[in-house]
């Protein structure tokens, strides 16, 4: 009987991987100033060309024959170096993300998350009001949750997005260990920013019609992970979140 092969020594992880890890929001990454720098880079070039001549411009990039430029001229160059490249620079490591950038980007897009209610509901609907209910809606038909529970792939793709239904509710219809599991799985689908095996999710009443939900986990980030600490507020009448971050 063959021995069992050796286990393969675990590689780095790449540096274009650990720099995808710690990229903001689809919607910080179409906000950069990458596609304005290049129309203005365009302008730019093309006024100056004009003025020089596409080979002289060439050369006076490359630092040659700028001696008899008078001081509007060298600005203008100069300039023009200068998006030359801050241009470059973004091109070859992608949108610079700071960590405060970071975490207001997780903060906003998990308090988005909390104000969108997911297709995986179920109807407030009593027992007699569920049997009179018009067919279509839910008489005599599943809840989209039971509809769904037989298909996990849909459950967590983006026709799911959100969080369970919170408006019109109260508090107590809430089992809060279990609403805290089924927030934590949300958030282990939908911000892939939080390391899945550090999420921690806790439900505490709030005010009379709302509910609090601390959240903790580490947020992935070069060189080294940092631990985010969330607050959200959900107001049970109108089902509206408010995300905030925690210090400490």
């Amino acid at each position: 009987m063959a021995s069992p092969a050796p286990d393969r020594p675990r590689t780095a992880t790449p540096l274009q991987a650990r720099r995808e890890e710690v990229q903001p929001s689809l919607w910080d990454r179409l906000i950069d100033d990458l596609p304005a720098m290049t129309a203005e880079l365009a302008r730019r070039e093309a006024a100056l060309a004009a003025r020089h001549g596409p080979a002289r411009l060439a050369a006076l990039l490359a630092g040659e024959g700028r001696d008899g430029l008078d001081p509007d001229q060298a600005r203008d160059l100069a300039a023009l170096a200068q998006l030359q490249a801050r241009r470059a620079a973004l091109q070859e490591r992608g949108i610079l993300v700071t960590p405060e950038v970071l975490r207001e980007a997780v903060r906003r897009d998990i308090e988005d998350l909390f104000g969108i209610e997911r297709l995986e509901v179920r109807y407030l609907l009593t027992p007699a009001e569920r049997r009179t209910a018009p067919p279509g809606i839910a008489g005599g038909a599943e809840d989209p949750a039971e509809m769904l529970a037989d298909f996990p792939h849909v459950r967590a793709s983006v026709l799911n997005y959100g969080v369970p239904a919170f408006a019109g509710r109260r508090a107590g219809d809430f089992d809060h260990e279990t609403l805290a599991r089924e927030l934590r799985e949300v958030l282990a689908v939908f911000e892939p920013r939080l390391r899945r095996d550090t999420i921690r999710v806790t439900v505490q009443p709030g005010t009379r019609t709302g509910l609090r939900v601390r959240i903790e986990g580490l947020l992935l980030m070069a060189p080294a992970p940092e631990r985010l600490r969330l607050l959200t507020t959900i107001d049970l009448d109108t089902g509206a979140a408010a995300t905030v971050l925690e210090e400490g």
